[in-house]
């Protein structure tokens, strides 16, 4: 007979090979249930007593026709240990081929462009560590120059730890600094070179000549009346002396020609890219549009000036 702690491991080991647990009681020990065989001959075991029985014992708890015999080696479940069974149709196995499934991936030829945009790239991060060296800052600021692809802009270093607020580009040079536009919001809009306005300035005064610039329709009429402002009347004479109101409005008229100048010239830049970005070209439209008012009003004070000092 078994000890009570062999009985439990031995019922799962007999319910593992298909035995059934059920809930009649071995006539012997009167306390394990007992286990059906599986098949044929129907016969119980007990784990307890070790011993099988050809019938369930009668009523009552008192033993039947049962015959105890020795409990024959079981062999072991098909299912897990025989290596000869063999189990229902799976899926077939896979077929390994050595051809690719998808083609060669080959990388993208570096064309003119992407190789002008490294080159670009790697001048403008050589500049800006030069210029971080000498206390200038890089800021988060694109060039807006559509031939500057991505080129951070740098701020010069200011004295007494003020923010200058010009922002250059290394690599096209240009200076910008922010403006409020109609909206009310900051836009970054480009400056004289300070070398430029002194050569201009520095020209014998001639008469002034605007470039023909493509710009919108609206536009045409406030550039012809500058046009016709700029051309000095046969009848009108210069004064003979200067006047320091004469010579700030004459400086700021050449400055608003120059600024006007440069827009003309991005407008014809924006307009003929590749990519034509129409924000970008209506807001150099709008800054025309400001520029030639200002202009405009500026040739009136100066003819008013002319006709105030020949009375």
């Amino acid at each position: 007979m078994s000890k009570v702690l062999d009985v439990s491991p031995k019922l799962g080991e007999y319910m593992l090979r298909g035995w059934v647990l059920t809930d009649d009681i071995c006539s012997q020990c009167s306390k394990i249930p007992l286990l059906r065989a599986p098949g044929h001959p129907v016969s119980w075991f007990c784990a307890a007593c070790d011993c099988t029985f050809s019938q369930l014992p009668a009523p009552g708890g008192l033993p039947g026709p049962s015959r105890p015999q020795e409990v024959p080696n079981m062999p072991s479940s098909p299912s897990f240990t025989s290596s000869s069974h063999l189990t229902r149709a799976s899926t077939p196995p896979t077929e390994v081929s050595d051809a690719l499934s998808s083609p060669t991936f080959a990388p993208p030829v570096d064309t003119e462009e992407i190789l002008r945009r490294r080159q670009q790239s790697d001048t403008a991060s050589a500049e800006i560590g030069k210029r971080m060296l000498k206390g200038w800052a890089m800021l988060a600021d694109e060039c807006p120059n559509t031939h500057c692809y991505g080129i951070p802009l740098v701020r010069p270093p200011k004295a007494g730890g003020e923010k200058d607020p010009r922002k250059e580009c290394v690599i096209c040079s240009t200076v910008y600094v922010y403006e409020k536009d109609a909206m009310g919001q900051d836009r970054l809009v480009p400056v004289v070179s300070p070398v430029l306005r002194e050569q201009v300035l520095q020209q014998p005064q001639v008469q002034p000549t605007l470039e023909p610039i493509t710009v919108p329709r609206q536009q045409e009429n406030a550039v012809q009346i500058i046009s016709n402002m700029a051309r000095p009347s046969p009848h009108a004479q210069m004064p003979r002396g200067s006047s320091s109101t004469y010579t700030a409005l004459e400086i700021s008229a050449q400055s608003l020609e120059l600024s006007l100048h440069s827009l003309s010239d991005r407008l014809n830049s924006l307009s003929s890219s590749a990519v034509v970005e129409p924000t970008l070209i209506a807001q150099t439209a709008e800054a025309i549009s400001k520029v030639s008012l200002a202009l405009t009003q500026v040739k009136q004070l100066q003819w008013s000036e002319e006709q105030a000092r020949g009375s």
